[in-house]
C-alpha cells in the first residue's frame, strides 16, 4: 500500500459535557475475539516515554453525520451517537516493532453526561478486546443532550508544521473550566499488531493513583512520577521480596486523577494484553502489546463521583454475607482439623471475637487435590461435626481453591474435566500440564468453555454436602505454574523427579521437603522458540524475575503458556490477565447455584471488573514494620479497583526471623530480609502484631493469615494483643451495620468503602500526604500508629468536626490540619465525622448476634450549617456526608442555617439478589438549631420488606457536638486510651462494665463493648436539663454539659422502618 508523506490531521476531542443521543443501540465493532501476531523478532529496548510528535497518520475521511457545526453530536438526527473518523499511515514508526497497520477508525462515544467512550481499532481484521461475557459493558443513554455533558468534545483540522494538514490527537476537556482530562497532542501514536503507544499529557501538580497491582516504592497511594514502567501482566511473585514497581498479582489500566484545584477525573484502557505505563513528570504513556485501544473517560468531578462513575462500565461491588466483615484467621499449618478446633477453642477462651477460619492446602486430600478432604486428618465426620458446631455458634469455615486440578487419575475432578473436555489446550491441541502443588497439574478454561460452569458447580457442591462452607478463597490464580513452556510432560526417565511429582502428602503432614522440591520445576518442559510471536513480543514489557532481580523478563516466566487456547480458539497471550477474574465469575455463579446461598469468596489475581464477584487479599507480605507501613496503600489501591472487600495479611504472612534450617531451606529466597525490614526478635514481633491487629480490625477484609514455619501470631498468643484485639474488634463488631450500609451503597450505587483522606476533601492538600490514615465509609477516619516504639504521633485532620469513638471527645478543625494523639500501644484512634448519624449497636463476640441487637443512633453535628458553601465548592472543598445521596440532598437544602447530619441504616437477611422487596433502607436525618439548643430527627424509609423487616430497634440516640459548659478539648487529646479513657474522663461512650474499654475480655455474651453502643458512663456526668420525646411521647434525655453529649433513651419500642420522629431541647 502507498506510504504517504507526512502530511496529518488533527482529530480533538475536546471534552465539554456532551453529547449524542440514540435510542439504536450501537452495534460493537469487531466482537470476535482473535490474535493477531505477525511481528518479528523481540526488541530489548523500549521506546522513550512522551516522545515528541512524529505522527504517522491523517485523517482520510470523517464521518459529519449527526454532527452540528460546533462538532457535537446532535440527538435528533445521530442513529449511533458517535463521532467516526478514519486514520490512514503517512509514516511508519518504529518498524523494528512491526508494520503499523494501514488505517484506523477513531469512535467517540458520549454515553452519559460524565463518560465518554473513545475506541481506536483497524478497520480491516478482527482485534481481540475484552470480552463482554467477562467485562459486561454499558450502553450509551438513548436521552443525552448536549446542554446534560460534563465534558467537551470537538473535530477541528488545525495546521501542522506549515505542511498543510494536522497531527492525530485526542483531547477531552472538562466544560466548566476548559481543564484537560486527556490530551494527546504533541506526542507519538503507534498502533501495530503487537505494540500500541499513546501519551496524554499531566500537569505537574496533579496526583495519580490507581494503577497495578505492584511493589509501590513508597506507603503512599500516589503514585510516583519518576518515568518507572509500571507493568501489568500477572504474576504469582511474593511482594515483600521483591523490588519497586515489580507487577504483582493483578492488572488494572485505571487512574484516578486528582488535581490541586479540587476536581478529579479518571481514565480505564480496557485492554487485557500485557502493558507498560509510564508515568513521567508531565506525561502518562501506555505501551500495550497487543488488542486495541479503548478508553473510557470519566468526568468526575469529585473522587468518589470517578469511582461510582468508573464502576458503572466494570461493574459495582459484590454485596458481601453480613459474616464477611467480622474478624477472620488463617495459617498455612492448620495440618488436622484438631488443631482448627483448638484455635476456635483458643479465641473463645481469649475472650477475641472470631467468625471464620480459613483452611489453606492443609485440608486437602492426597497430593493436595483441591476441593477434597484428607480422609485422614480432615476425615468427614469429624469435620462435618466441627463445622456444625461453628455454624451453631454463627462462624464460618472457608477452604482455600487453588487453580490448578491435580493431573490424578481416579481424582473425580481431572476425571470429570476430562471427560467434560474443558482444560486449557497447548499448541497441540493437548490439555496443557504444568506443575503446582499437587505436582503434574491442568487447568479449566473459565474464559470460553461452555462445560467448565456445570463441571465447577458439581465440584462445589461435593464438597459442600460433605462440609458447608462459607464461601472460596481463590489462590494462585494468575494462573501460577512452577514451570516454563509450551508444553510440559512427566519424564519416566527421570526416576527421582516422577518421585517427587507422585509423593503422597506425609501422614504427619511434615511437608517441608516436600514443597522444597515440588516449588521446582520437574517436568520435562518444552520452551518457546526464540522468534516465537507470542512468546517473545518485539516489545517487552517490564516483567520481574524474582531469581535474577530482573525487569524485562520473559512473559512465559512461571504461569500457564501465553501460546496455550481456550475453547474458541484464544490465545493466552489475550487474556493471560483475565484468568483471575473469569474464575472468580464462574466460583461465584458455582456457589450460588450449588448451595442458593451468597457467597463471600476472595481472589488474589484480579482484573476490571473482578469486585462484582470476589474481594482480595493482597498477597504474600511479611511481618515487619515496613509491610505495616505499606498495607494502608495496599488497601486503598483495589478499593479504588472497585473491590470493596480487600485487605493485607495481618501481622504479616513472612517471617522475618526464621530459627532453624529447616525453615531456611523450607522459605529458600524468602528467608532473606527485604529491603527495609529488621529481624525482629519475639518482644518485638509481639510489638508488631500488635499495632497491626490494632490497625486490621479497620481493613475492610480483617483477617490474619501466616505462611507453614513462621512463627505463629494469632492474636491469643499474648495477652496484650489479645486485649488489642478485643477492644479494636470490640468497637468494629458495633459498628457493622454502619460497615454494612456502606458497602450498600457501594454495591448498589458504586463507590468506595475504604477510601483516602484526600476524598473528604479534595482540596485539601495535605490529605494527600496522611499516607497512613483512611476513611472507611463517609464518617469513619482511622489513624493507627504503624512505627515502632512509638506512641505519640501527628495525624492529619480534614476540615470539620471530628468525635473520638471511645469518649466522644470532640476535635473542631477549622483549617485542615495535623493534629497530635496519644496513642498508647494496645490502641487506634479512629473519629467520627461531623455530619453522618452513624448507627451502632452493642457488642457481642460473633456477628449473628450483632445483627439485630438494638440500635443507638450516633448524631454527629457538623462544624457548619448547611447551605454555607455555594454548590461548587462543597464538591470541590468536600461535600458533607451523604450530601450527594437523594433523601439528605432534600434534607440540605430545605434547612439552610441550621446543623444538618444524615445517615442510612441497611439490613437484610443475605439473600443472593438484594432490592427494595426483602431489605430495610431507612435514611435518617437530624436538623438542629445553629445554636445547639434544639432539633430534631427523623426518617425516610426506602424499603421495609423481606425477613430483615421488624428486626432492629432504636434504644437511644446521642447528640454529639452540642454546647458545652467546659473548655474546648485541647487539640492533643487523645484519640484513643489503652486504660478506658471513656471511664476515666467520664465520657459517654464508656462501656458499662468496663471490660472491653480496659483492654481486657469481655464475658461471652455480655453486652459491654468499648465504644458508645448505648451503654451509660461509668461516672456521673455534668448533667445539664434536658426534654425528648419520640413519636409525641416523653422520653429520658441526660445532657452532658462537659463534653456537649445529649443521650435520649428508652426507644425500644421503635421498630427501624416505623415511624420515627424524635423532638429534644436543652
Amino acid at each position: 500500500m502507498e506510504r504517504l508523506s507526512v502530511l496529518v490531521l488533527m482529530v480533538i476531542l475536546a471534552v465539554h459535557r456532551s453529547v449524542g443521543a440514540s435510542d439504536v443501540q450501537q452495534p460493537r465493532l469487531n466482537p470476535t475475539p482473535g490474535n493477531h501476531a505477525n511481528a518479528g523478532g523481540r526488541v530489548a529496548t523500549a521506546a522513550a516515554s512522551g516522545p515528541k510528535a512524529e505522527q504517522q497518520w491523517r485523517t482520510y475521511l470523517h464521518t459529519k453525520e449527526g454532527l452540528t457545526k460546533e462538532g457535537l453530536i446532535d440527538s435528533a438526527s445521530s442513529m449511533s451517537g458517535a463521532t467516526v473518523s478514519r486514520l490512514r499511515l503517512s509514516k511508519d514508526l518504529l518498524p523494528e516493532y512491526g508494520a503499523s497497520f494501514d488505517r484506523l477508525a477513531v469512535e467517540a462515544t458520549p454515553e452519559t453526561p460524565t463518560r465518554l467512550h473513545i475506541k481506536v481499532y483497524p478497520t480491516e481484521g478482527k482485534r481481540w478486546e475484552v470480552p463482554e461475557s467477562i467485562v459486561p459493558r454499558p450502553r450509551p443513554n438513548p436521552n443525552l443532550s448536549r446542554n446534560k455533558l460534563t465534558y467537551d468534545f470537538t473535530t477541528e483540522h488545525k495546521q501542522h508544521d506549515g505542511l498543510g494538514a494536522g497531527a492525530f490527537a485526542i483531547k477531552v476537556n472538562r466544560k466548566s473550566n476548559g481543564a484537560p482530562l486527556f490530551d494527546t497532542t504533541g506526542s507519538r501514536f503507534v498502533f501495530k499488531d503487537q505494540y500500541i503507544e499513546l501519551t496524554t499529557k499531566l500537569p505537574k501538580s496533579a496526583d495519580v493513583m490507581g494503577l497495578g497491582q505492584m511493589i509501590m516504592p513508597g506507603s503512599s497511594v500516589i503514585l510516583r512520577r519518576d518515568g518507572s514502567p509500571i507493568t501489568l501482566w500477572n504474576r504469582d511473585l511474593p511482594g515483600a521480596l521483591a523490588e519497586p514497581y515489580t507487577n504483582l498479582h493483578s492488572s488494572h489500566p485505571f487512574y484516578l486523577q486528582a488535581n490541586r484545584d479540587g476536581f478529579s477525573h479518571g481514565v480505564l484502557f480496557l485492554n487485557s494484553n500485557g502493558m507498560d505505563v509510564i508515568l513521567g513528570e508531565e506525561s502518562l504513556t501506555y505501551k500495550v502489546i497487543g488488542g486495541l485501544v479503548d478508553l473510557y473517560i470519566f468526568a468526575g468531578p469529585s473522587p468518589e463521583d470517578v469511582m461510582q462513575q468508573y464502576q458503572q462500565v466494570i461493574g459495582t461491588p459484590a454485596m458481601p454475607p453480613f459474616w464477611a466483615l467480622g474478624n477472620h484467621q488463617a495459617r498455612w499449618g492448620y495440618s488436622n482439623y484438631s488443631v482448627v478446633e483448638q484455635v476456635v477453642r483458643n479465641f473463645s477462651r481469649a475472650g477475641v471475637p472470631l467468625e471464620a477460619v480459613w483452611s489453606d492446602i492443609d485440608y486437602m486430600n492426597n497430593r493436595f487435590q483441591t476441593l477434597t478432604l484428607d480422609t485422614k486428618r480432615f476425615p468427614v465426620p469429624k469435620m462435618r461435626a466441627l463445622v456444625d458446631k461453628m455454624n451453631a455458634a454463627g462462624q464460618q469455615w472457608v477452604p482455600v481453591h487453588d487453580a490448578g486440578i491435580s493431573k490424578m487419575r481416579g481424582y473425580k475432578a481431572y476425571d470429570d474435566g476430562s471427560a467434560a473436555n474443558i482444560w486449557m489446550n497447548d499448541y497441540k491441541g493437548q490439555p496443557y500440564v504444568g506443575q503446582v502443588w499437587p505436582g503434574e497439574a491442568v487447568w479449566p478454561d473459565y474464559v470460553s468453555n461452555a462445560n467448565t460452569s456445570a463441571w465447577l458447580t458439581e465440584q462445589v457442591a461435593s464438597l459442600y454436602k460433605q462440609v458447608p462452607f462459607g464461601g472460596l478463597w481463590m489462590d494462585m490464580s494468575e494462573p501460577a505454574n512452577f514451570c516454563t513452556g509450551v508444553s510440559c510432560q512427566a519424564d519416566p526417565a527421570n526416576k527421582q523427579a516422577v518421585a517427587t511429582l507422585t509423593a503422597a502428602t506425609p501422614k504427619d503432614f511434615n511437608i517441608a521437603a516436600l514443597i522444597r522440591k515440588r516449588t521446582t520445576c520437574q517436568l520435562k518442559c518444552e520452551r518457546a522458540s526464540p522468534t516465537d510471536k507470542l512468546a517473545s513480543p518485539p516489545y517487552a514489557i517490564h516483567n520481574f524475575d524474582i531469581t535474577t532481580k530482573t525487569r524485562r523478563h520473559d512473559i512465559e516466566k512461571n504461569i500457564v503458556s501465553v501460546t496455550a487456547k481456550h475453547a474458541d480458539g484464544t490465545v493466552r497471550y489475550n487474556t493471560h490477565n483475565l484468568h483471575g477474574t473469569a474464575m472468580a465469575q464462574q466460583h461465584y455463579n458455582a456457589y450460588v447455584a450449588a448451595t442458593n446461598k451468597r457467597p463471600f469468596n476472595i481472589i488474589r489475581s484480579t482484573f476490571p471488573g473482578s469486585g462484582r464477584y470476589a474481594g482480595h487479599w493482597t498477597g504474600d507480605n511479611r511481618a515487619s514494620w515496613k509491610s505495616l507501613a505499606e498495607s494502608v496503600a495496599q488497601t486503598l489501591t483495589p478499593s479504588m479497583w472497585g473491590i470493596s472487600m480487600v485487605g493485607p495479611n495481618i501481622c504479616g504472612y513472612s517471617d522475618t526471623a526464621l530459627a532453624s534450617a529447616e525453615q531456611q531451606g523450607f522459605q529458600g529466597s524468602f528467608s532473606t530480609k527485604s529491603k527495609g525490614d529488621a529481624v525482629l526478635d519475639d518482644k518485638g514481633y509481639e510489638q508488631l502484631c500488635n499495632r497491626w491487629t490494632s490497625a486490621g480490625a479497620f481493613y475492610p477484609f480483617s483477617r490474619n493469615h501466616v505462611t507453614l514455619l513462621a512463627r505463629p501470631h494469632e492474636p491469643y498468643r499474648w495477652p496484650a494483643v489479645a486485649a488489642a484485639a478485643r477492644k479494636a474488634y470490640g468497637l468494629r463488631y458495633q459498628l457493622l451495620s454502619y460497615l454494612y450500609s456502606s458497602l450498600f451503597l457501594a454495591h448498589s450505587q458504586g463507590g468506595t468503602l475504604a477510601r483516602p483522606l484526600l476524598f473528604v476533601d479534595p482540596s485539601d492538600a495535605a490529605a494527600r500526604s496522611a499516607d497512613g490514615q483512611w476513611m472507611m465509609g463517609e464518617a469513619l477516619m482511622v489513624s493507627p500508629v504503624l512505627r515502632p516504639d512509638t506512641t505519640t504521633v501527628k495525624k492529619h485532620f480534614p476540615k470539620g468536626n471530628w468525635y473520638s469513638a471511645w469518649d466522644y471527645t470532640k476535635t473542631e478543625v477549622t483549617k485542615p490540619k495535623a493534629h497530635q494523639l496519644d496513642i498508647p500501644l494496645g490502641d487506634v484512634a479512629v473519629h467520627y465525622r461531623g455530619g453522618a448519624i452513624i448507627p451502632t449497636q452493642r457488642y457481642a463476640n460473633v456477628t449473628r448476634r450483632v445483627r439485630f441487637s438494638p440500635v443507638t443512633l450516633l448524631v454527629a453535628l457538623p462544624l457548619e450549617v448547611s447551605g454555607s458553601q455555594k454548590p461548587e465548592a462543597k464538591t470541590l472543598q468536600g461535600a458533607a456526608p451523604y450530601a450527594g445521596q437523594e433523601a439528605c440532598a432534600a434534607v440540605h437544602s430545605a434547612n439552610a442555617g441550621r446543623l444538618v447530619s444524615c445517615g442510612l441504616l441497611y439490613s437484610d437477611r443475605d439473600a443472593v439478589e438484594v432490592g427494595s422487596n426483602n431489605t430495610v433502607q431507612v435514611w435518617y436525618a437530624a436538623i438542629t438549631s445553629a445554636d445547639g439548643k434544639q432539633g430534631g430527627v427523623s426518617s425516610s424509609i426506602k424499603a421495609n420488606a423481606g425477613d430483615a423487616a421488624g428486626k432492629l430497634r432504636i434504644e437511644a440516640i446521642h447528640i454529639l457536638g452540642l454546647p458545652t459548659t467546659a473548655p474546648a478539648a485541647a487539640v492533643k487529646a487523645p484519640a484513643a486510651n489503652a486504660k478506658a479513657p471513656a471511664a476515666q474522663k467520664k465520657a459517654p461512650a464508656a462501656a458499662a462494665k468496663g471490660a472491653a474499654a480496659n483492654a481486657t475480655a469481655p464475658a461471652p455474651g455480655a453486652k459491654p463493648a468499648p465504644a458508645a453502643a448505648g451503654q451509660e458512663a461509668a461516672a456521673a456526668p455534668a448533667l445539664v436539663a434536658a426534654t425528648a420525646t419520640v413519636n409525641g411521647q416523653a422520653v429520658k434525655a441526660a445532657y452532658d454539659g462537659k463534653v456537649g453529649v445529649l443521650k435520649i433513651t428508652g426507644l425500644k419500642k421503635v421498630v427501624v422502618g416505623g415511624p420515627f420522629t424524635v423532638r429534644w431541647k436543652i
